[in-house]
């Protein structure tokens, strides 16, 4: 390994049980900055017979950032027999950090979960200089976003040229503007605004109705002029029309659930909100040719209140987990 390679090293620093999952995310967020050679993660087990701590020392002294995770629980880690994991001189996380400050490595703490940076005085006296490093915080609704800030500062750190760390969500920003309405309606990805959400909406209504309209009108024409008796058109043309618009509101759950998720995601909220939408709207089509009139009309009210709520109130503001803001402005 080149001397540049292992100055442009990246180390994450972890405690299994506290922030291992995030941990993991904020590895794979890396992985897309830098090539896989440049992040490491110590997932893998250390050979049989091999000395941790000189194991350790080469790891660490191999890299030119040094990321420790903390977590909510980082601090109040305890050992089987109840003493504090940091205070024991073998603790793997503790002697990680001290050869990254030992070897003056930049240090980037980095809380998440809501976690706190600690006081030196909560440290053992070989770490405590790691209360001085500035922390980076990685929120949960923000994970993307504060992952990519990273990146870019980590870059600065490495001397990566502008060009070369041209921030994802830039990229984002462009995808997001060159959007059109197929995308906007057919799509389960990424965020839209409250226009394009009630704009999308009322479209796929638009067409739902006239075409309806339209079949039920051309339907009314074909039982006036057949033989049957005058006493069985109404009744025939109900049942016909309302199975027509059953069909026709079938068919505009793609669009409908394609927008609904991608105003969900504008709120921080995913496929599982979207499931309780989309059982309301399998529910209403067999309470609808039941004859449940009350019920399905019940339904109806509802679905229309859910989608004039989702059509008035802002999202959440800047990127989160599933993309840049929709009503952040391109950077020119």
């Amino acid at each position: 390994m080149s001397a540049d390679a292992v100055n442009k090293r990246i180390f994450i620093n972890y405690r299994r049980g506290d922030s291992q999952a995030a941990a993991g995310r904020l590895n794979d967020r890396l992985l897309q900055h830098f090539g896989r050679d440049q992040v490491f993660m110590d997932v893998e087990a250390i050979e049989p017979g091999v000395d941790f701590v000189t194991w350790i020392d080469e790891q660490v002294a191999a890299c030119g950032v040094f990321i420790s995770v903390i977590g909510p629980d980082w601090l109040a880690a305890r050992t089987a027999d109840g003493r504090s994991r940091l205070n024991e001189p073998n603790d793997y996380v503790r002697l990680e950090i001290e050869v990254a400050l030992k070897r003056n490595i930049r240090v980037i703490p980095v809380l998440v979960d809501g976690a706190t940076m600690p006081q030196s005085t909560d440290l053992p006296g070989s770490i405590d200089a790691l209360a001085r490093r500035q922390a980076v915080e990685i929120s949960h609704h923000r994970f993307t976003a504060d992952c990519d800030d990273l990146a870019r500062g980590i870059k600065r750190a490495f001397g990566i040229a502008g060009a070369e760390a041209a921030p994802a969500s830039m990229l984002q920003h462009q995808a997001a503007r060159k959007r059109g309405w197929i995308d906007i309606l057919f799509s389960f990805h990424g965020r839209i605004s409250r226009l394009q959400f009630l704009i999308g909406f009322v479209a796929v209504l638009a067409i739902e109705v006239t075409l309806g309209i339209a079949i039920s009108t051309t339907a009314s024409s074909i039982f006036d002029a057949a033989d049957a008796p005058p006493t069985d058109l109404p009744a025939k043309l109900k049942l016909f029309e309302g199975r027509v618009f059953s069909i026709l509101e079938i068919a505009s759950w793609w669009p409908v659930w394609a927008l609904t998720l991608k105003r969900l995601h504008d709120f921080g909220h995913g496929w599982r909100i979207l499931s309780l939408f989309i059982v309301v709207d399998m529910a209403f089509i067999p309470i609808d040719w039941l004859g449940n009139d009350e019920l399905s009309n019940q339904i109806m009210i509802f679905s229309v209140g859910i989608t004039l709520m989702l059509a008035a109130i802002q999202g959440t503001k800047g990127p989160n987990e599933y993309g840049p803001d929709p009503l952040a402005k391109s950077p020119s």
